[in-house]
């Protein structure tokens, strides 16, 4: 009896609760037409220790894109801000963290389906690098799924500046104090449409409403994550291809 009692007030809660996003972990049987969809293919990173025996060619995926719910009129995440005056629902939390569940396992991919609020949503960091320089902004609407296309993230090196690989390691292991501690590299992103070449959208999707994405650039906010800052693109990229 106090199992079911448990359970029961854990039922009530859940539908007190107000609905947050979600990272699916398979193509729903329906899609719930009062919920948007955001598909997203991301390619696995490069191990830049690749050169060290027995090291695999690219890395697990651990982390990847956040978003969070934005006011493009304010110009800032909802509720924070210069958007506080554009709140979200209460215990509705403003940001969807990356979470690693993939609908699909590809080779060097992953294919993400996210279940969220219809909203401007903005893509707000990968990992602990926040894009409040400069971001991309985008509508979901309900009862479609927004394509984002296929995502790849990258070290932004300054100049002069790259990953420690194999060899390296190994000197600042031998050095150990006296070494030369690796050099740190705020994260940007790469996003392209689809393509041919790239993962099959699951059959489970092939009578969804599917829509490319629609990006809107410039997009800026407050650094709310405390970690590093930089443009979505890259500021050190985008010097680098200026030149």
């Amino acid at each position: 009896m106090k199992t079911m009692t448990f359970a029961a007030l854990l039922a009530v809660s859940a539908l007190a609760q107000p609905a947050t996003a979600e990272t699916l972990k398979k193509v729903p049987v329906a899609l719930n037409p009062a919920k948007a969809y955001i598909l997203i293919e991301y390619r696995q990173l490069e191990n830049p220790m690749a050169d060290f025996p027995g090291s695999r060619k690219t890395l697990p995926l651990t982390t990847g894109l956040s978003f969070a719910h934005y006011d493009p009129v304010l110009g800032d995440i909802r509720g924070l801000g210069k958007a506080s005056a554009n709140p979200l629902p209460s215990k509705t939390p403003a940001t969807e963290y990356f979470r690693n569940r993939e609908i699909v396992r590809g080779d060097g991919a992953r294919l993400h389906l996210l279940e969220v609020d219809p909203d401007t949503w903005v893509i707000q960091a990968w990992g602990t690098t926040s894009f409040s320089l400069g971001s991309y902004s985008f509508k979901a609407e309900a009862g479609t799924v927004t394509d984002l296309g296929v995502v790849e993230g990258a070290s932004d090196w300054a100049e002069g500046d790259h990953a420690m690989t194999g060899g390296g390691l190994m000197k600042m292991a031998l050095l150990g104090p006296f070494g030369k501690r690796p050099a740190v590299a705020p994260m940007r992103a790469s996003i392209r449409p689809r393509t041919a070449t790239d993962m099959a959208i699951p059959a489970e999707l092939a009578t969804a409403q599917i829509k490319p994405v629609e990006f809107t650039k410039g997009a800026t906010f407050g650094n709310y994550l405390g970690g590093l800052v930089n443009r979505i693109e890259g500021v050190n990229a985008t010097a680098k291809e200026a030149k």
